[in-house]
């Protein structure tokens, strides 16, 4: 295989790990290959075949590269909700405890609490739970995981050794909270209570749908009472506290240009079931066909099915001409 592919895939592979600040193996791992065969191919000394190791290295980058040309979405944005969620986890991290903030999906739940703990990463932890991980054991090792922990054969231990790692003033946030049990609920409140019983903080959230307050907050019902009772915060919003200003800071580009219609409708997007989710998926789709203005995006939305019938689209159509 000529030297100078190999060279010019080994090339993007180091643009990579520099843009991102990651690892050898991290990059590896993004684009499903090794470090150590990246390491072996620069050294000349990779004794499996180069070839298909290059090729997957020119795809990776070639859909990339591909991907790079359609709409990039604004990565965060202190919207309404998205601040709501931040201090409150913030305030969760500040007083030790728990917190509970649920809200429609699409709302911007998940980027605030990512956003946090970027924010904050010498003592907070993300985790995102699936229906797959919620048994004390699977999210007892997701935490041995972030913490460094060797994950023990027995939860006793396995939790004993959670309790080593963790630290005066750190917040543990668990996303899509909703799929939770009773059991683990308690075995994390357990370490709330542990510092608390010490006289330090130790924050959890539990951020999800609105299932999850009136699962975790509801104090009539007798399992969930002492998680009622420890928790501090129990927030709930939907999409029709979305805020106007909201989509003026996650598509910059209308304000550019001055686009108050497209504006106006991709905000009754976003307050309808489709959240703000649905409203970048939208401009997503119609600014990639080349056409974001308010009849291209009123296109694109019946394209992709969207249920728009509580959207009055001859009223934005007459503020339209009113401003014309």
């Amino acid at each position: 295989m000529e030297q100078e592919r190999i060279d010019r895939a080994l090339e993007k592979v180091e643009e990579l790990k520099k843009n991102r600040g990651i690892s050898q193996e991290a990059a590896g791992k993004l684009i499903g290959i090794s470090g150590s065969a990246l390491s072996q191919i620069k050294s000349g000394k990779y004794a499996a075949d180069v070839g298909s190791v290059i090729k997957k290295i020119e795809n990776y980058f070639l859909l990339k590269e591909d991907f790079g040309e359609t709409y990039q979405e604004v990565e965060y944005a202190e919207t309404f909700i998205s601040s709501k969620v931040y201090d409150t986890i913030r305030l969760c991290h500040i007083k030790g405890g728990l917190a509970i903030f649920s809200g429609d999906a699409g709302i911007g739940k998940t980027k605030a609490a990512k956003k946090y703990a970027a924010d904050n990463p010498t003592n907070s932890i993300y985790i995102s739970l699936n229906p797959c991980l919620t048994s004390m054991k699977s999210i007892l090792k997701m935490l041995c995981s972030k913490l460094g922990a060797r994950p023990e054969r027995q939860l006793d231990d396995m939790w004993l050794a959670i309790r080593e790692k963790l630290s005066d003033g750190m917040v543990i946030i668990f996303d899509e909270a909703q799929h939770l049990p009773y059991k683990p609920i308690e075995m994390l409140r357990s370490f709330a209570d542990a510092f608390s019983d010490e006289g330090q903080t130790l924050g959890i959230v539990f951020i999800g749908n609105p299932e999850t307050v009136r699962r975790l907050g509801a104090k009539q019902k007798a399992e969930f009472a002492q998680i009622a009772n420890r928790t501090k915060q129990k927030l709930v919003y939907g999409t029709k506290q979305i805020q106007r200003h909201d989509i003026e800071l996650l598509f910059p580009i209308l304000q550019k240009t001055e686009m108050a219609a497209e504006t106006d409708f991709l905000w009754r997007v976003a307050q309808s079931e489709q959240g703000l989710r649905g409203a970048v998926n939208l401009f997503g789709n119609a600014y990639d066909n080349g056409n974001y203005t308010f009849k291209g995006l009123v296109a694109m939305a019946k394209h992709m099915e969207l249920d728009l019938s509580g959207i009055d689209i001859s009223e934005i159509k007459a503020e339209m001409k009113k401003g014309a």
